[in-house]
């Protein structure tokens, strides 16, 4: 049985060589939107649409792209529902989520190369309870494409909990310090 690759615009695989990373990137799965936007994902990165302008719809050019590295994708769902794919960014701790929904008819292979790539960043993640069974999240990833790629840490808060109540930022670093040192990074 021989597998075939879904194709997608030359446009979209122009958009992501000249995204600026210097590195050459091959998409590896790629699906359309229902506006006709692209996303698309390689062995280091998701590119996800910006709300720039496209030369002619469905032809990505490489400012209608954001490159994202797989380290740092929190999290995504599928509502099957809504057909909308849910992407979530990780950012600095106390701040929302970056949230990207993008509306296909159905993820496909970019789903499951979304999913792949995602779990694959995750090097570290133990739940430290704070107070009872209520703690914090700490999560070490790197960029799958390479183990040379430096971890990235953070931490999510139980519910319940918040940033601004006191002592929680100070527990929840040093737990994520604990964590670095059981493992030595």
């Amino acid at each position: 049985m021989r597998f075939r690759r879904s194709t997608w615009p030359n446009e979209l695989a122009d958009a992501v060589r000249g995204s600026g990373t210097g590195r050459k990137e091959s998409i590896l799965a790629a699906a359309q939107l229902a506006d006709g936007n692209w996303v698309a994902g390689t062995r280091a990165a998701v590119y996800l649409p910006t709300d720039a302008p496209t030369e002619a719809p469905g032809k990505p050019t490489p400012e209608s792209v954001r490159r994202v590295g797989w380290e740092q994708i929190e999290r995504a769902g599928w509502d099957s529902e809504a057909s909308v794919l849910h992407v979530y960014e990780t950012t600095d701790f106390g701040t929302p989520l970056r949230a990207t929904d993008l509306k296909i008819d159905d993820p496909g292979r970019f789903g499951q190369l979304l999913r792949e790539r995602v779990d694959a960043s995750i090097v570290v993640q133990r739940h430290v309870p704070l107070a009872g069974k209520r703690g914090v999240r700490i999560v070490g990833r790197r960029n799958p494409s390479t183990t040379e790629a430096p971890i990235t840490w953070n931490f999510v808060l139980d519910k319940g909990w918040e940033p601004t109540q006191p002592g929680i930022v100070d527990a929840a670093e040093a737990a994520l310090a604990a964590v670095r040192e059981e493992f030595g990074v």
